[in-house]
């Protein structure tokens, strides 16, 4: 008896997968209560006439072929009296016109259930994928973006098929199944018992397959979702790729993953063809049992040929759903892998908590008071920044690659926060902020000027999408980019392709800026703007930013210290540190960094041909990379 009740427990807590991924689901489904109710009363009807079906077929045979008098039910349907010909019209026309109810029935519980799995599905999607965009970067810069996808595309359409088909299953199987076993044991308890024996058997079975079939489901998404991961780095790097012919490495690489997901896809196969093939034959043996079993009793006189009948199709019936079980067992295993990947991203939270301070126009004004920041414990990235860029000022940050820039610009729109000390805006704490108003606060050139798909006209409107168009070419004029973009094909309305491919460094870096300047926030974060251009859209670009920084808050991470000459002050970065500060004069005066630095750049710029860029001079590595 322990064996059976394990079995059981287990199958409550969903070892056919199906019951416990939509358990997980409940706060999801618990809106769609008035669609399931109606899928659970048109499932209760199409009981019931199953229930009817076979008794039309017991009339036949019993009263009309087998002589029996006619029993009070059918007396009080009005059949008394009746010839075997009209009977059997009858009988025959209630056996269509149930199959038509059924078939009614059946297509409202489906739908009502198809509804409300697609309904929680697109929700779902749109929860997910919004709890990602709010996840902090040091969680991105951790996850694998392919897999982010698999889990937003793939993921979400086995659970799409678990909702919609597993769902209405299990509704109506359910209730199918329960409405049999009670109908069987009324009619003969006897053969009930004999028939139902094989039960618990069934169920150990299904408990043992359906979590070998789950373990090997969750390893078949891990793999692929590193091959999406894989294929997304590949394509997003093709430029690279096949400048250096890395296609059969790509390829050798992607072919070793997709080999390892073909095996755990095959091993999920062969567990899903013996589960089948034991329930089978469990069931047949359970059937073979009945069977025999009745046609004894019926030859002892306690049942009918036809009470036999009804019972062997309600056996038939019976056994039926838990078929069905099974195969939903089967497919339910792979969709709960994917419930609990997707609910394992909801359960991530964020490290950067949101203020409760709005604010609707800052002043500028900056202080570090004490900063360090570590991406993991022991290893600081940034160590005691201390120091104040007042409202309407242009920092510059120079230093070796790692030396903290990047991380140290990170701070100011809370991308992470400081793990010692803190910042201060405009004199309050910038935790104290709701990450919303704060970052609206903020405009941002990144190094390669990302772009979106989209046209010439929604990029440099991302930032504040309420912008008239008016605003839009004074901001493109302003970047030195409004005459490129109107000899375009559609002008504004020319689509710039993914990630802005269709266009030259400098164009992005252009539109980049005219987005930060229809933003006009009070403080701009430039990541090296100048980063990969030839020097006449080197000088279209530090135009463009002189215009950008005019009564702004700046900070600006370059590595040509030529760029950097106008700043109000510089900021010399080392192992995390802010190792010298001073203007371009006082540290050429005063810091043999800074001036090494520059002379470095000096010799190395004079030795390279006009507007284009040649190998990097000895020492040209001292230039400042992105620190990420």
């Amino acid at each position: 008896m322990s064996a059976v009740t394990r079995a059981l427990a287990r199958q409550a807590e969903g070892l056919t997968a199906a019951g416990g991924a939509i358990w997980q689901l409940r706060d999801e489904l618990r809106p769609h209560r008035a669609r399931l109710g109606l899928a659970f009363a048109a499932s209760l009807a199409y009981t019931a006439l199953q229930m009817l079906e076979p008794w039309p077929l017991k009339v036949v045979l019993d009263n009309v072929i087998g002589g029996r008098p006619m029993g009070p039910w059918l007396q009080r349907l009005g059949l008394a009296g009746t010839d075997g010909r009209t009977l059997v019209a009858v009988c025959a026309a209630a056996i269509v016109v149930t199959a038509l109810a059924r078939g009614l029935l059946y297509q409202a519980e489906s739908l009502q259930a198809a509804r409300v799995g697609q309904a929680v599905v697109a929700h779902m999607r749109l929860r997910v994928f919004d709890h990602l965009l709010r996840l902090p970067m040091a969680y991105h810069i951790r996850a694998a973006t392919g897999d982010l996808l698999t889990r937003l595309t793939s993921d979400m359409m086995l659970l799409r098929e678990l909702l919609v088909g597993a769902l209405s299953d299990l509704l109506s199987e359910g209730i199918v199944l329960i409405g049999f076993l009670v109908v069987m044991f009324v009619l003969d308890w006897r053969l009930a018992l004999a028939a139902t024996a094989m039960t618990p058997l069934l169920f150990g079975l299904l408990s043992v397959f359906s979590t070998r079939i789950r373990a090997a489901a969750q390893k078949q998404r891990r793999k692929e979702g590193q091959l999406a991961s894989q294929m997304h780095e590949v394509l997003s790097g093709i430029h690279v790729v096949q400048m250096f012919t890395g296609e059969d490495a790509a390829l050798a690489r992607l072919d070793k993953t997709n080999r390892q997901s073909v095996e755990s896809g095959l091993v999920s196969a062969r567990l899903e063809a013996k589960l089948n093939r034991a329930v089978e034959t469990t069931l047949a043996v359970a059937m073979a049992t009945t069977v025999g079993y009745g046609a004894l009793r019926v030859q002892a006189g306690a049942l009918t040929p036809g009470e036999l009948v009804v019972f062997a199709s309600y056996l038939r019936s019976f056994y039926k759903p838990l078929k069905r079980i099974a195969r939903i067992a089967e497919r339910s295993s792979k969709a709960a892998t994917c419930v609990d990947r997707i609910t394992e991203l909801l359960d991530v939270t964020s490290d950067v908590p949101d203020g409760h301070v709005e604010v609707d126009r800052l002043r500028g004004d900056i202080a570090f008071e004490g900063v360090g920041h570590a991406y993991t414990a022991g290893t600081p990235v940034l160590r005691a920044v201390d120091r104040t860029v007042r409202a309407g000022q242009t920092v510059a940050l120079v230093g070796l690659s790692g030396a903290g820039k990047s991380t140290l610009l990170g701070l100011i729109p809370r991308l992470y926060d400081p793990t010692v000390g803190r910042l201060v805006i405009d004199g309050r704490d910038a935790r104290d902020y709701t990450l919303a108003s704060l970052r609206g606060q903020i405009a941002v050139v990144p190094q390669d000027g990302v772009l979106f798909a989209g046209t010439v006209q929604d990029n440099i409107a991302y930032g504040r999408p309420d912008a008239s168009f008016a605003e839009i070419v004074a901001a493109a004029e302003a970047a030195c980019i409004h005459g490129f973009i109107s000899g375009l094909p559609d002008g504004y309305r020319t689509p710039v392709g993914e990630r802005g491919l269709t266009l030259s460094g400098g164009q992005r870096q252009r539109i980049a800026i005219a987005r930060a300047l229809v933003r006009n926030a009070p403080i701009v974060l430039l990541d090296e703007p100048t980063t990969g251009l030839d020097a006449e859209s080197e000088a279209a670009v530090l135009t463009a930013i002189d215009r950008l920084l005019v009564g702004r808050t700046a900070l600006v991470i370059a590595h040509r210290l030529s760029t950097v000459q106008a700043a109000d002050a510089i900021w010399v970065m080392e192992d995390g540190r802010i190792a010298a500060s001073g203007t371009h004069d006082e540290l050429l005066a005063g810091n043999a960094r800074y001036r090494g630095l520059y002379a470095l750049q000096s010799r190395a710029t004079a030795g390279r041909p006009a507007g284009a860029h040649a190998a990097a001079a000895p020492g040209d590595d001292l230039r400042l990379e992105v620190a990420r």
